[in-house]
């Protein structure tokens, strides 16, 4: 599949693109951007102090113009990709072209500026050549702890934005080059772990920097103006390409929905989020009439997370193999409620847990696609789940916060099986390393492996979840817990295909009990001795379970990724033991006849 956004038009005027535009410089020019945001994704790896960040990848970068639009990006999560310009544009609003200066760096983190949680910091600078503002530069990436109720953030029971940590609305960190010590005072001071909080503070700076210096030594080979009109011709043309295939679909209007376990806090308050997508022509329309109204749990996502969770999937579907810019972003036509819910909520909504409602959209809304663009859809992956273990209460030498995003099962392509590992959420997030994990935190890792009951059976089988084992090797630890979508999972087949089990915990003492857990686990104390076992859901079958490949069902058998029994019951083949142990030859007149009977 070619990336659209790659394809230059060679219009000559009555799209209204300039003609003398050069395509050449514009391809060198986006390319040299999109090379300044690797490299600050590498510069932020290898600065920061938490694995979240480092191993984890939890983190997203970005190049915007002066306006705030996206000119580029690198690998990371694509949600925060997207709020990134969204937080630009609204530190354009708060402060004014006017008041910001060369030497400038802000943070934001509001949900209500920038639509993730509190804990996706924004770290973002502006980028001036020669005396003029031509670009900004920044990241967002989860910090290890923002003071709220929950240490390290993600609060599971919230009820008020309050409770969640320190919101961050454009300060300025540094003012015209100089460090602001009242800011970097004022976040030392309320961190658990301020050494971690802090040193990942000053790695987002280094990272904005870095991206401003590559800025600038493209703005001295080609001039800040046409860095910017070559930018937007780029722009432009990826987004008539865009066009170009939405036209090339059928009208259609596509429904999709999922509902929440609970709110969070109230059991009895079970939400859901309904999205109605309207192709016509070369344009697309998303509709949230019908979701519920402003949860009273920290499940609500910010509007700017929304528009980039619906521009995450139209990507995927119209332009996967792309780089990212401005026009993925702008390319919806939004119908928001006219009233405050889950998708648009109005200050104080906790916002905690948006995760949640972020995988349930793409999930649900790509699925949408299967009929208008079947060989770009796939079945459904898993909800998001993430582990915490930590101890804050005794000195600041023994506090920790070991948190991550546990990875799961993705669904099944179009003749292809679901990956295992994977999380289309968290982008390229991946789990921490055993090594690292065990040599920084009081933590041992009991087991890593896969989950292959999980899998979604299908002709194309959905990829597995994990099991993952966290031991508690200090005093006075807790232990957290966010799953979602136990219910009514999203990690749903298609065209047959078989929805993969949900996630569930298990806590187990240290006396040996077991208990099992569906949905979550609130900071809850756990004496030395006891594992936290997380169970990731796997990924939805695609196609119809008795049209798989009978070798293939031998090999998954050998593999350990299907039960003999499954092999005979969901998949309809025969198998025999073959002339090595382990091996399974495939009785094919007994196959044939046992599918001839279904």
């Amino acid at each position: 599949m070619t990336a659209v956004s790659e394809k230059p038009d060679t219009a000559t005027g009555s799209d209204g693109i300039d003609p003398s535009i050069d395509i050449i410089k514009a391809e060198i020019t986006r390319n040299a951007l999109q090379s300044a945001a690797v490299e600050m994704n590498t510069t932020l790896v290898r600065s920061a102090y938490n694995p979240l960040i480092f191993d984890v990848k939890d983190f997203g970068v970005g190049v915007m113009g002066a306006n705030g639009d996206l000119w580029a990006d690198a690998p990371g999560l694509p949600v925060f990709t997207g709020v990134l310009p969204a937080s630009v544009k609204s530190g354009l609003q708060w402060w004014g072209r006017d008041r910001i200066h060369d030497g400038d760096v802000f943070v934001v983190n509001s949900p209500y500026l920038n639509g993730t949680h509190i804990s996706d910091t924004a770290v973002y600078m502006p980028v001036f050549f020669e005396g003029e503002l031509v670009a900004f530069t920044g990241s967002m990436a989860h910090w290890a702890d923002v003071s709220g109720m929950s240490p390290g953030g993600w609060t599971v029971n919230s009820t008020e934005i309050y409770q969640e940590g320190i919101a961050f609305t454009h300060q300025r960190l540094m003012i015209r080059g100089e460090e602001n010590p009242d800011m970097f005072d004022l976040i030392e001071n309320n961190m658990r772990v301020p050494h971690v909080v802090m040193g990942d503070l000053r790695a987002q700076i280094a990272t904005a920097r870095t991206g401003a210096e590559r800025v600038v030594a493209l703005c001295r080979r080609y001039g800040a103006a046409e860095v910017t009109t070559l930018m937007e011709y780029v722009i432009a043309n990826t987004e008539r390409a865009l066009r170009r295939e939405l036209a090339a679909m059928p009208d259609t209007t596509m429904k999709s929905a999922f509902t929440f376990d609970f709110s969070g806090v109230d059991r009895d308050e079970v939400p859901e989020v309904h999205v109605t997508t309207t192709v016509k022509g070369d344009r697309v329309q998303v509709s949230f009439e019908g979701t519920t109204k402003q949860s009273s749990g920290p499940i609500n996502a910010g509007a700017e997370a929304t528009k980039a969770t619906i521009a995450e999937v139209l990507k995927g579907v119209l332009d996967p193999l792309g780089t990212a810019n401005q026009a993925h972003l702008e390319l919806a036509d939004i119908v928001w409620p006219d009233r405050p819910t889950m998708v648009n909520p109005a200050k104080p909504a906790p916002c905690d847990s948006y995760g949640y409602l972020m995988t349930g959209v793409i999930e649900t809304m790509q699925l949408a696609f299967a009929d208008v663009a079947p060989q770009r859809v796939r079945a459904g992956g898993y909800q998001m789940v993430s582990t915490y273990v930590m101890s804050t209460t005794g000195d600041t030498e023994s506090a920790y916060v070991f948190a991550e995003p546990v990875q799961g099962g993705h669904g099944a392509f179009p003749g292809k099986d679901g990956a295992c590992m994977m999380f289309v959420t968290d982008g390229d997030c991946s789990n921490t390393p055993v090594e690292v994990l065990e040599m920084r935190f009081p933590v041992r890792c009991n087991q890593f492996s896969l989950r292959t009951e999980a899998s979604g059976a299908g002709q194309f089988r959905g990829g597995a979840g994990v099991f993952r084992d966290m031991h508690v090797l200090q005093a006075d630890s807790m232990v957290k817990t966010a799953s979602e979508s136990s219910k009514d999972p999203i990690s749903r087949g298609v065209r047959g295909g078989v929805t993969a089990k949900p996630t569930h915990v298990e806590l187990i003492h240290p006396d040996g009990t077991v208990e099992k857990v569906a949905e979550r686990i609130v900071d809850r104390p756990v004496p030395v001795g006891s594992v936290l076992r997380q169970a990731t859901g796997g990924g939805g079958g695609y196609g119809n379970p008795v049209d798989r490949d009978p070798q293939r069902v031998a090999d998954d058998v050998r593999d350990e990724r299907v039960t003999l029994a499954d092999a005979s019951e969901i998949y309809k083949v025969v198998l025999t033991a073959g002339s090595l142990p382990g091996i399974w030859d495939v009785d094919l007149a007994a196959t044939t006849a046992l599918r001839a009977a279904v």
